[in-house]
């Protein structure tokens, strides 16, 4: 018999590669994310640290347009923290769609998995029949060259 081959075997290597590209876009979405929220954190230490300056600028009565300018610094620092919330919500909407693309890739995969499985038991049974079959005309031969020796032996000779 020959050997066992996958009918299906460049389908599933092609998904396995997809799932792979998938699993690697979204290893590096969240790279991106950890990024974000790193600068997100970084944001937050500057604006503790504006608004702690701005505490001072009021204790130490410096003049209006210090404190103005210092207010405006804050709320271009609060806006930019806004932005930085904002991209990390989009990433997260990305990361989700991402992880369903992996998810889906991997159902594929695994489908074809199980296919192949059930191809190999179908292989692994048809091989069995074949060798019970080979076995049978075997042994059925034997038989029948010891039966048929056994009539050799029985006939009378030439005399």
């Amino acid at each position: 018999m020959k050997k066992f081959v996958f009918t299906l075997q460049r389908l599933k290597e092609y998904r396995e590669q997809t799932l792979d590209t998938e699993k690697g876009t979204l290893a590096e979405l969240r790279a991106d994310l950890a990024q974000l929220e790193a600068e997100l954190e970084h944001i937050l230490e500057d604006l503790a640290r504006l608004n702690r300056e701005l505490m001072e600028k009021y204790k130490a009565i410096t003049n209006a347009t210090d404190i103005a300018i210092h207010k405006r610094y804050i709320n271009a620092k609060q806006q930019e923290l806004h932005l930085q919330r904002h991209k990390i919500l989009m990433k997260n909407r990305e990361i989700e769609k991402q992880l369903q693309a992996v998810i889906d890739a991997t159902m594929e995969v695994s489908k074809l998995e199980r296919l192949e499985e059930h191809q190999i038991e179908e292989y692994k049974a048809a091989e069995q029949k074949e060798t019970e079959q080979f076995i049978e005309e075997f042994v059925s031969n034997a038989d029948w060259r010891k039966a048929h020796s056994d009539e050799k032996k029985k006939e009378p000779g030439p005399a």
